[in-house]
C-alpha cells in the first residue's frame, strides 16, 4: 500500500509540478537526449547516430537514459536513469531526442524541441502496431498515439516499410528513407567488427559462425520450437561449404531466459557458444556467415549483408493461425527456404546455391524498394546538426 501511496504521490503531485518547473528552463541547443528500448543502453539506431555525430562535433552534451549505468558507451556521454526526475528534466531542456521505441511517455515537447524516432525494425514479417490493434492495450495505444503527435521524422529502409509507417503507426508526419544507421556495417562490413566477435567468443580463426537467432512468439513459446541438432547441422554446413563451423546462439530478450530454464544447450565454448547477451545483433551479423532464424527480421538484416540465411519454423503452421498475421507469404515472397524440421534445415543446406540465393535477394530488394546505402549515420547526423545550427535558442 505504502509502495502504491509514493507512486501516485510521484506521478500525480511531484512530476506535474517539476514538468511545469522545468518547462521555464532554457533549452540547451547542443543537448541531445537518447533513449533505446526504454533504458537498455548503448544499441540499436541511436548508437550509430551517436557515434557519427560525435566524429564530426566535440561540444555536444549527449544524455543517454539507462536502466543501470554500464561501461559499454564510447566518448564524453552522460548516463541517467530513465525513470529518474532528473531524465524530465534532461529531456525537457533538450533540443533533440533521438528514440527507437514509441511507448516511452515523454514530458510535452517544447517549441524548438526536434523529435527522431528511429523505430526499431524495418522491413519484417510480422505485423505490428495498427495492424494487431486488438492486441494492445488502451493505454499503449493512447502512448503511442501521443507520441506520434511529438514526432518530427521517422526513419525508413524502404518504400514498403514507409508504407507501413503512413498506414499503420498512427503518424502522418515526415519519413525519409535514408536507410537505418545500424545497418550501415551489414553494408561496410568492418572487418574490425569481425575481429571484436571473435576475440569476444575467442573463436579460432579457422572457423566460421553459424548465428542461430530466433524470435519470440506471442501466443506461446513452445520450447520445442527452439530445441536443433546443432551438431548434425554443423556438420551439413562442414561438408556443403568446405569449412569448420561454430554456432553462435543468440535468443531474443523476451524468452532467453525461459528457454536457458527449460533447454539445456551444450555450450562448450569451442563449438556452440552462448551470444545472447551480446549487445549488438548487427556486429554478431558481420562477423556470420550463416544466418538460421524463423520469423525475426533479422532475416533481412543478414540478407542486407549478403549471409546464407536459412529460415527454420517447427510450429509454422501452427503460428499462421495462432500469432500475429505475416506480412509476407514465407514460401512464395521471400529469398530464404523454409525447412520446419532440422532433417529438412540440412536438406536445403545441401542444395544451397549462392548464385540464384543472390539473383533472389535482388529481385526482392527491388520488389520492397530497398534503400540502404550504408551511409544512413552520416545522413542522419547531418540533418541533426543541420537542425540544431538554426535554431533560435539563448545558447
Amino acid at each position: 500500500m505504502l509502495q502504491k501511496i509514493k507512486r501516485i504521490v510521484k506521478e500525480k503531485i511531484l512530476r506535474p509540478l517539476l514538468l511545469r518547473k522545468y518547462a521555464m528552463l532554457d533549452i540547451n541547443k547542443n543537448k541531445i537526449v537518447v533513449d533505446n528500448f526504454y533504458g537498455k543502453g548503448y544499441g540499436d539506431n541511436p548508437k550509430y547516430i551517436i557515434n557519427s555525430l560525435q566524429k564530426k562535433r566535440n561540444d555536444l552534451d549527449i544524455v543517454w537514459l539507462v536502466d543501470k549505468p554500464t561501461s559499454n558507451f564510447k566518448g564524453n556521454i552522460r548516463q541517467v536513469p530513465i525513470t529518474s526526475f532528473k531524465a524530465l528534466k534532461e529531456l525537457s531542456t533538450a533540443a533533440v531526442w533521438i528514440d527507437n521505441i514509441r511507448n516511452f511517455p515523454k514530458p510535452p515537447k517544447r517549441k524548438n524541441q526536434f523529435y527522431l524516432q528511429t523505430w526499431h525494425a524495418g522491413l519484417g514479417i510480422k505485423s505490428s502496431e495498427a495492424q494487431i490493434e486488438n492486441l494492445l492495450s488502451d493505454d499503449y495505444i493512447a502512448t503511442v498515439k501521443e507520441d506520434a503527435k511529438k514526432t518530427n521524422l521517422m526513419l525508413s529502409d524502404s518504400q514498403w516499410t514507409t508504407d507501413i509507417y503512413s498506414h499503420y503507426f498512427w503518424y502522418d508526419g515526415e519519413i525519409i528513407e535514408s536507410g537505418f544507421p545500424r545497418n550501415d556495417i551489414l553494408i561496410t562490413k568492418p572487418k574490425i567488427i569481425k575481429d571484436k566477435i571473435y576475440n569476444n567468443f575467442s573463436i579460432q580463426k579457422n572457423y566460421k559462425i553459424i548465428l542461430y537467432a530466433p524470435s519470440f512468439r506471442d501466443y506461446e513459446n513452445n520450447m520445442d520450437a527452439y530445441r536443433h541438432d546443432f551438431f548434425s547441422i554443423l556438420e551439413s554446413a562442414e561438408q556443403k561449404f568446405n569449412q569448420k563451423y561454430c554456432v553462435l546462439i543468440r535468443l531474443h530478450p523476451n524468452i532467453s531466459d525461459e528457454v536457458k530454464k527449460n533447454i539445456e544447450y551444450r555450450f562448450d565454448n569451442h563449438r556452440i557458444y552462448d551470444a545472447s547477451n551480446y549487445p549488438d545483433m548487427q556486429e554478431l551479423i558481420v562477423a556470420t556467415d550463416i544466418l538460421i532464424t524463423d520469423y525475426s527480421s533479422c532475416m533481412f538484416d543478414s540478407m542486407i549483408a549478403r549471409k546464407k540465411t536459412f529460415l527454420l519454423a517447427s510450429d509454422y503452421k501452427s503460428f499462421i493461425q495462432e500469432d500475429r498475421k505475416l506480412l509476407f507469404d514465407v514460401q512464395k515472397d521471400l529469398p530464404f527456404s523454409l525447412s520446419l524440421t532440422d532433417e529438412q534445415l540440412i536438406n536445403n543446406i545441401k542444395k544451397f546455391n549462392m548464385v540464384n540465393y543472390l539473383n533472389s535477394i535482388k529481385e526482392f530488394e527491388k520488389s520492397v524498394k530497398l534503400k540502404e546505402p550504408g551511409n544512413a549515420s552520416e545522413i542522419i547526423a547531418d540533418l541533426i546538426l543541420e537542425y540544431m545550427f538554426k535554431l533560435n535558442i539563448k545558447r
